[in-house]
């Protein structure tokens, strides 16, 4: 017979995540922290954060639609992967079924919207950080973090993945940044980027 116990993920030190070489730099901030990771996927980094940092609240936000992702260091207007309806499905069951089983369920918000409608959710300036990884194009880019931009509060992070796609990450956050008047420093490494708002 099994035994009836609590079963929990455990998502301690995980090096894989695309948040990964973020969570120190979040952990900096503080404790009991507001943060956002937009685009949750399968909620591998999502969970990372969770078990690793001190949080009182953690938003996900994603879709779970089918998708074209347009990502690539070089870009040449040609899809880099697909995602179909099944697929979406699978990443949508894995996230929610990581959070159902985390011990840091109680502190997780699941919006299921698209970004743009999902921001109206999400008060100005109640944000610590937010962990943006759900970029398909240099336009989306652009748009979702000058949509998000004021969430995060004063001396927060606006952090993300896929930084080598240069020409379609962070030319638009440069962008951004100007259009906020933000003179901070965009710090790259290991496929990810950070700065502070």
């Amino acid at each position: 017979m099994v035994e009836d116990k609590e079963l929990f993920y455990n998502f301690k030190d995980v090096t894989n995540a695309d948040v990964s070489f973020l969570i120190q730099a979040i952990n900096v901030l503080g404790e009991n922290l507001t943060g956002c990771e937009l685009g949750a996927y399968r909620g591998y980094s999502s969970m990372t954060i969770l078990d690793n940092c001190s949080l009182e609240k953690l938003y996900l936000i994603d879709s779970w639609k089918p998708y074209v992702d347009f990502l690539k260091t070089e870009p040449d207007g040609k899809p880099g992967y697909e995602v179909n309806q099944m697929e979406s499905e699978i990443n949508e069951f894995l996230c929610r079924h990581h959070v159902k089983y985390s011990r840091e369920k109680d502190k997780v918000e699941i919006i299921k919207k698209d970004s743009l409608e999902a921001v109206h959710d999400i008060e100005d300036q109640s944000l610590d950080f937010i962990f943006f990884d759900a970029m398909m194009s240099e336009e989306q880019t652009y748009n979702e973090a000058k949509a998000y931009y004021s969430k995060i509060k004063n001396n927060g992070y606006f952090m993300g993945h896929d930084s080598v796609a240069k020409q379609q990450v962070i030319e638009p956050m440069i962008k951004v940044k100007e259009l906020y008047n933000n003179n901070n420093k965009i710090f790259t490494y290991n496929n990810t980027f950070l700065f502070k708002v």
